[in-house]
Formats: structure tokens, C-alpha cells, sequence
């Protein structure tokens, strides 16, 4: 997918990992100047486009029920903090924010939250900002598959490949989509839609 982001900055932050810089690759691709949070808070002068923060459980369910508490804390911080001056807010996270899993309690709560979180910040920074979500099922990064579990359960019975998460990304950074806000996108193979289902 292209979009027009010529001569605009555009902030990542959050979790690092192969979707991270992916995500990266693809907004330069698309022509922004992408920074990260630390580098624009030591003195990033151009005035930001669009923020977008990726959640640790993008990255695939850890090896057991946990996960980072603190990290909506993080995420309010920074698009409080910088939100103001944006135009567009993506925020990445697991699918398990949508449907939780079996033993993971903790960890689809925290996903959830980062949903919720999408919600409540749209009506906050609104009209100005607009601010959605990518809830990510398994995906294909390198060799690995991450988040394998959500393979089970799904209409396409496949990982997606990594353009089409970055399809959906770039499709809620762009300058074009600005009448959608406090929405989450499921790119999970229909995770979500067939959690009628036996264990």
C-alpha cells in the first residue's frame, strides 16, 4: 500500500522487534521522516504527523501469563504528551485485546486495555487527532511465526505476511483517513470472529 507522507515526520515507539522495523521501513518507504520517541523528545525540531506505538504483545504471546503493566501507562504518557500536535495515532497491539486467550489472563487483559485505551483517547484528543488500532493475530517474521497459537481457530488458516499488518498501518496513517477514529482493525485471520469455539 502507498500513501503520501512527503515532508512529514512521523514518531514510533513502544516495544522493538522485526514488526517495529518494519513498520519503520515502511513509513520511509511511504516518505516520512520517521523518529523515535526518545529522539524527538532530545530534540526532534519537526513538528510531528503522526505517532505510532507498538505494544510488546504485537510481538506473540510470552512464554507464560505475563506481561508489562506499566506499559498503557507509557503509551497515555506519550500520546498525551504528544498528541496534541498530532494528526494520526496508531497503536499496535495483540489480538488477545479483543479475544482473550485460554491460561493468558493477564496478558489479554493488558491487550484489552491497550483497546480501550484507543476508545478513550479518541474522544479525548478529538476532532484534531484521530487514533486507532491494529490488533495483530500470528504473522510471519523471518523464518518464525509469531504468535503460532493464533493459527488455530481462524478463517484464513495462515500467518500473515508482514505487508499485510503494514497495509493496515499505513492505511490508518494516512493523511487521507481522517473521519475514523477510536476503531481497532483486526488483522488476525478471523481470530476474533470464530471464538465460538471448544477448546
Amino acid at each position: 500500500m502507498n500513501i503520501d507522507l512527503d515532508g512529514k515526520a512521523v514518531l514510533v515507539g513502544g516495544a522493538k522487534g522485526p514488526l517495529t522495523t518494519a513498520i519503520e521501513t515502511a513509513l520511509r518507504e511511504n516518505g516520512a521522516t520517521v523518529m523515535d520517541i526518545a529522539g524527538r523528545a532530545a530534540g526532534g525540531d519537526q513538528s510531528p504527523f503522526a505517532l505510532v506505538l507498538v505494544s510488546e504483545g504485537a510481538n506473540g504471546l510470552p512464554d507464560s501469563d505475563s506481561g508489562n503493566p506499566g506499559e498503557a501507562n507509557h503509551f497515555v504518557a506519550a500520546i498525551r504528551s504528544y498528541g496534541p500536535d498530532m494528526k494520526r495515532v496508531v497503536i499496535v497491539f495483540s489480538a488477545a485485546g479483543l479475544v482473550p486467550v485460554k491460561g493468558y489472563a493477564q496478558f489479554s487483559a493488558e491487550q484489552a486495555g491497550l483497546a480501550s485505551l484507543t476508545r478513550t483517547l479518541a474522544m479525548e484528543l478529538g476532532p484534531k487527532t484521530v487514533i486507532n488500532g491494529v490488533a495483530v493475530g500470528a504473522y510471519e517474521a523471518g523464518d518464525d511465526v509469531r504468535t503460532a497459537r493464533f493459527l488455530t481457530h481462524t478463517g484464513v488458516k495462515r500467518a500473515a505476511t508482514p505487508g499485510e499488518i503494514l497495509a493496515a498501518v499505513l492505511f490508518l496513517a494516512d493523511p487521507e483517513n481522517g473521519y475514523m477514529t477510536g476503531h481497532t482493525l483486526a488483522v488476525d485471520g478471523g481470530w476474533a470472529v470464530g471464538y465460538a469455539r471448544n477448546f
